[in-house]
């Protein structure tokens, strides 16, 4: 994974720097009468402090650039929780027994009789309810323990076994809510780029629920608002490169 993010990110570079590259072209380099001309055609991304990032439309077009709405919705949250089994399924008892241990926070969104999903470390999975909420079984900790029946007719989950079990929780609400592209989460803080005329800008975001798909944004946002929901990393590279490439790329400075 650690390969994977830094090869992300060293490709995500390399595309600044050809979107910028243009900026830093020195003056003497200019075919003659060049330096008479009016004004110089815009290249590549450019930076204003206070105003973000210009981005022509064929540069938009080449790091395929997408805007959408912000939406509200109903936003699923997910929890995961890792669980043991503790009694293995025989000729007898078509199901297997697991506990898994939750906090108590998290207890509150599981009943006895909800169904969930339980998954080996091969990715096998199994249809799994839960059979009980345990809240006075493992005070020590201040956890809750959860008990679980797992189907598992073949007899696959030797005693000690250990699943990871996942349970969505529905929202009753719609809510402002963003993809999960559109969200820039930096050591500051979370970020979305907005779009302010001709320009895109970082804006500070509170968030609530997120899941593998959407965020719900608690402050920050309102619908109808305009973001980019991709290439945000880009972005946030050439606003970077700017920022720290010198007045060259960062127009304003």
């Amino acid at each position: 994974m650690k390969t994977f993010r830094t090869t992300l990110l060293s490709a995500c570079y390399l595309v600044v720097l050809l979107l910028v590259s243009s900026c830093h072209r020195d003056k003497s380099d200019a075919p003659p009468g060049e330096h008479s001309a009016a004004k110089p055609e815009e290249a590549g991304v450019t930076f204003k402090t206070g105003q973000g990032l210009h981005v022509p439309p064929e540069t938009a077009q080449f790091v395929g650039l997408r805007v959408e709405d912000v939406t509200e919705r109903k936003v699923a949250s997910t929890l995961d929780f890792t669980a043991q089994v503790y009694r293995a399924a025989d000729e007898t008892r078509a199901a297997a027994l697991a506990s898994g241990v939750v906090r108590p926070s998290e207890a509150t969104a599981l009943r006895a009789g909800l169904a969930v999903t339980a998954r080996t470390t091969d990715g096998h999975s199994f249809t799994t309810r839960v059979t009980e909420i345990n809240a006075s079984a493992d005070q020590t900790n201040g956890g809750v323990e959860v008990l679980l029946a797992v189907n598992d007719e073949k007899a696959q989950l030797p005693h000690g076994s250990f699943l990871s079990v996942s349970v969505t929780t529905g929202s009753d609400k719609a809510v402002v809510s963003v993809p999960r592209s559109a969200l820039l989460r930096t050591a500051e803080g979370n970020f979305v780029y907005t779009v302010s005329g001709e320009r895109f800008v970082r804006a500070a975001v509170k968030l609530g629920v997120v899941n593998h798909e959407f965020a719900e944004v608690t402050d920050g946002l309102y619908a109808g608002d305009q973001i980019v929901v991709q290439p945000v990393m880009t972005l946030w590279m050439a606003e970077l490169q700017s920022i720290r490439g010198g007045q060259a790329c960062a127009d304003g400075h």
